[in-house]
C-alpha cells in the first residue's frame, strides 16, 4: 500500500454562529463548481446537538483553499417529528447520476436504553446542491435483517447502473450494568448494491473486521483505482479517539487495512485531541485531505496538502 503524507494548511470554515450551526463543520465533502471552485458539504449543529446540512464554497489558489460564499440556511433541515431524522439530518455523499443530483445522508433518532440510532436518507437538489428535498420521508437503508441496530455514514458510487454503498452498521450495544457509564457502541463497515439508489441489498460480510481493543470504525470513503478501490475511514479503540486511515481492496468488499494512522493528531490546537471523517478533494492547486479535528468537527473543517 502506498503511503500518502500530507502538509496541513488549516481551518477551511468554520461554524456560521447562526441559530442552526452553533458548532460543527463535520462529514466534509466537495461538489465541484467549475473553474476551481468548489462547494463543501457538512453538518453543523444546533444548541440541542441536532444536525443540519450546509455548506460552504472555496476557490483553490496559492496552493490552499479560500473561502468565498456559504450557505445562509441548512441545505437539508431536519425532518418532521417522529420520521428517522427528526434528531438530525447529516449529509454523507453527492451521487451525480441520470441529470439528478442526488444527497445520501444520516438521519438520527434518540432512544432509549441505548442514545441514538440512525438510517440512511436520500434528498436531491434541483439547484446545484444549495437545497436539498428528501426523495421520502422514510429511510432508503435502515434497520434490517443484516443491520437490526443502526445503518449510517454512506458512501456510495454508480458502476455500470449498480450503485454500491459503503456503510456504517451498528453491531452491538455494550450496557454498564450499574447504568453509570454511558453506552459503549461497536459498529463497522459494510457494502449493500441496488439497482435504482432506493431498494437496497445487503448481506452478513463485514468489510473492515475490528483490530484488537477497536469499537468504532466509521465514515467510509471509497473511490475506484486503476488496481481496484481505496477507502478512507477513521477508527477508534476504547478509551482513545479517532484518527484517519486507509485501506485498499481489489474489488470492493474484500480489503486490506493500513495499520498506521494516514493523518494523526496535532501537537496542539482544533486537532490536537482527534482527526476524524476525512475525504479527498483533487484540484488543480493539488489534492487535498478535508478532515475534522477535536469533537468531531467542532471548530471546522480542515485541509492538509498532499505532498508529491
Amino acid at each position: 500500500m502506498t503511503r500518502l503524507s500530507f502538509k496541513r494548511t488549516g481551518l477551511v470554515c468554520r461554524p456560521g454562529g447562526s441559530a442552526w450551526e452553533r458548532s460543527h463543520c463535520q462529514n466534509p465533502f466537495a461538489q465541484s463548481l467549475g473553474n476551481e471552485t468548489y462547494r463543501i458539504h457538512f453538518a453543523s449543529r444546533d444548541e440541542s446537538n441536532r444536525s443540519r446540512g450546509g455548506w460552504v464554497d472555496v476557490a483553490a489558489a496559492g496552493g490552499g483553499l479560500t473561502q468565498t460564499a456559504r450557505s445562509d440556511g441548512p441545505s437539508l433541515d431536519l425532518g418532521r417529528p417522529g420520521t428517522f431524522d427528526d434528531c438530525g439530518a447529516m449529509p454523507g455523499c453527492l451521487v451525480d447520476h441520470d441529470g439528478r443530483l442526488l444527497l445520501y445522508y444520516t438521519g438520527w433518532s434518540l432512544t432509549r436504553p441505548v442514545p441514538f440510532t440512525f438510517a440512511i436518507g436520500l434528498a436531491e437538489s434541483r439547484d446545484g446542491g444549495r437545497h436539498f428535498e428528501r426523495v421520502s420521508e422514510a429511510p432508503v437503508l435502515g434497520r434490517n435483517h443484516y443491520d437490526p441496530l443502526l445503518a449510517g455514514a454512506p458512501w456510495v458510487l454508480v458502476e455500470a447502473g449498480i450503485f454500491r454503498m459503503w456503510y456504517v452498521s451498528g453491531l452491538r450495544w455494550e450496557l454498564d450494568p450499574e447504568g453509570k457509564e454511558a453506552p459503549i457502541h461497536y459498529y463497522t463497515v459494510k457494502h449493500a448494491t441496488s439497482s435504482d439508489g432506493m431498494t437496497w441489498k445487503t448481506d452478513e460480510h463485514i468489510c473492515l473486521p475490528f483490530l484488537e481493543g477497536e469499537h468504532a470504525i466509521a465514515r467510509p470513503v471509497v473511490r475506484r483505482t486503476e488496481a481496484g478501490y481505496e477507502m478512507l475511514y477513521c477508527a477508534r479503540r476504547l478509551g482513545e479517539t479517532y484518527r484517519v486511515y486507509q485501506a485498499t481492496s481489489a474489488d470492493g468488499i474484500h480489503w486490506r487495512r493500513d495499520r498506521a494512522p494516514l493523518l494523526d493528531t496535532s501537537a496542539s490546537g482544533w486537532d490536537s485531541e482527534m482527526v476524524c471523517y476525512a475525504s479527498l478533494l483533487h484540484t488543480a492547486e493539488g489534492n487535498f485531505l478535508l478532515y475534522n479535528g477535536n469533537g468531531y468537527g467542532k471548530d471546522g473543517v480542515g485541509a492538509a496538502l498532499l505532498q508529491s
